[in-house]
């Protein structure tokens, strides 16, 4: 009797542990930016962001202003967009690669695995 009730919790954990959904990876580094004030900018930074996830910048969310000056420190091509949600113009960038201040953004994909 004993074994069964070991046996039926053993597989029980099992079948939990397999249909559990895995979070998804994230990538490690940062992705930077600045925004604001283009002569006096404030610094914006995704740290170790999840793969294949938009995220829109978040001290810009509800407002007009715009990131620029983006550099990608992530091991992953990112791609940025002009709108929110991943929307509008735009621009990738592969692993070490930067833009100038005049390409602005308002959100982020981190492509995942290159």
């Amino acid at each position: 009797m004993r074994l069964r009730h070991t046996l039926g919790a053993a597989l029980g954990a099992l079948v939990l542990a397999v249909s559990v959904p895995s979070s998804a990876h994230a990538v490690e580094g940062s992705f930077d930016y600045h925004y604001g004030d283009l002569a006096n900018p404030s610094n914006g930074q995704l740290l170790d962001p999840r793969v294949q996830y938009c995220y829109n910048t978040p001290e810009l969310a509800g407002t007009p202003q715009v990131a620029f000056g983006a550099r990608n420190e992530l091991s992953s091509t990112v791609v940025i967009y002009a709108d929110e949600e991943c929307t509008g113009t735009k621009t990738t960038l592969k692993p070490g690669g930067e833009v100038a201040n005049d390409i602005t953004f308002k959100s982020v994909y981190i492509v995942g695995s290159n």
